[in-house]
Parts: C-alpha cells; sequence; structure tokens
C-alpha cells in the first residue's frame, strides 16, 4: 500500500482511532477540536505518540481496520480468516519503519475530523 493509500485508510478510521484512545486522550482531543487552533499547536507531538498509542488502540480497531482493507483488497476467505491473528504482528513490525512516513499524511485528516471540518466515516 503506497503512503498515501495508507493515509487515506487512516483517514476513514478517524472515528474508531479517536474512541480508542487510552487514557481518555479521546475525549479530550474532542474538546481540544472545539478550541481554536488547540490542535495546531498539538501537530508536531502527533509523530511521538502515535507510535506509543497505536499499539495499544490496535486491538480496539482492528476489525474495523481489516472490514476496511478487505473492502480494498480483494483476498481469498482462507485469508482473511488469518487476518486477525496476522495483522496485529505485520502491524507491530512494520510501524516503527512506517510511522515516520505516514503520520505526516494523516495528522491534518485528525484534525479536520476532531474540528467537523470535512468529516468523513
Amino acid at each position: 500500500m503506497t503512503p498515501q493509500g495508507f493515509a487515506n485508510l487512516m483517514g476513514t478510521m478517524w472515528p474508531q482511532l479517536i474512541d480508542a484512545m487510552p487514557f481518555g486522550m479521546g475525549p479530550m482531543m474532542r474538546v481540544m477540536g472545539k478550541i481554536p487552533g488547540a490542535l495546531n499547536l498539538m501537530k508536531p507531538m502527533f509523530p511521538v505518540l502515535f507510535p506509543l498509542l497505536l499499539p495499544m488502540m490496535m486491538p480496539k480497531v482492528m476489525p474495523v481496520m481489516l472490514d476496511r482493507v478487505a473492502a480494498q483488497i480483494a483476498m481469498p476467505d482462507y485469508m482473511r480468516e488469518q487476518m486477525p491473528e496476522l495483522m496485529p504482528k505485520v502491524m507491530d513490525s512494520l510501524m516503527p519503519h512506517m510511522i515516520g512516513d505516514r503520520v505526516p499524511l494523516v495528522t491534518q485528516p485528525m484534525i479536520d475530523y476532531l474540528t467537523g471540518k470535512n468529516v468523513a466515516d
């Protein structure tokens, strides 16, 4: 998947990702989204936060992510059945290498979602 393809997939998942954020950060970010400029001030921290938070969020968003990936990439049933077991392992090994390239692509869609601009679910 290309960086833009990954960004587009993640952009469709912001509601689930925000709801899955640990430590009450999802509701906090929703409140901050209503304060003009607050999320843009936090934007430089997203590349640091995401690699730390994403492993905690993945179990909650995995079913939705698998459905969205399967909708975009045709795969046989036997492969789809293995995905819940394989995907977390793949994400764990790929995320450290991918995160630096991907996070800058997806932070603006997250800010737009939280501030209510161009909301896509």
